[in-house]
């Protein structure tokens, strides 16, 4: 398999496309372009869109940038000057043939931001599943542990309780000395 170098405004949006990338290389911008396409190219609604990332501070940051970036393409569609401007959202932007219909989808998305679906990959599963408790047969209440450095701690030292019961002197100091 070969490794070539994504272009977010010519890549295709349906089937997988899997971005690999190291920290800095621009991840979340291109994703927040992607969005943009989606919502303009395919003209789809804010809540039809899924974003999963790992951790809770690429989630905030991608809900910012994927805001801001709906904000500027807006601006540039009703040709607000702009303080600062980004070629590749410029080029995007002059692709778009219907403008007033873009316009409206990008108001729409930017007034519904709040219902945009970034998530953790945790956060992302337990909203499913409890979403779709009764059909997976989950409880309702679903917690999702993403530490388990307690309950591993806990488990060793009820397992401890339980052995040291049957241990003799001799054992017992030996399990004391290195535990």
């Amino acid at each position: 398999m070969s490794m070539q170098s994504l272009d977010p405004l010519y890549c295709p949006l349906s089937g997988r496309q899997l971005i690999e990338a190291s920290a800095g290389t621009g991840k979340t911008y291109t994703i927040a372009i992607l969005f943009l396409r989606l919502l303009i190219e395919s003209r789809l609604t804010i809540d039809q869109i899924l974003v999963v990332t790992f951790t809770d501070a690429a989630t905030e940051e991608l809900r910012g940038r994927i805001r801001n970036r709906v904000r500027e393409a807006l601006d540039l569609l009703r040709d607000v000057p702009q303080t600062k401007g980004d070629p590749l959202l410029q080029e995007l932007m002059q692709k778009v043939e219907h403008r007033q219909q873009a316009q409206a989808l990008l108001a729409d998305a930017l007034v519904r931001m709040d219902e945009a679906s970034v998530f953790t990959i945790h956060g992302f599963c337990g909203r499913m599943l409890r979403d779709n408790a009764f059909d997976s047969r989950m409880p309702f209440d679903v917690e999702f542990i993403t530490d388990e450095t307690h309950l591993r701690h806990e488990i060793i030292c009820d397992f401890w309780r339980v052995r040291s019961a049957e241990l003799n002197q001799q054992q017992t100091r030996w399990l004391l000395f290195f535990w």
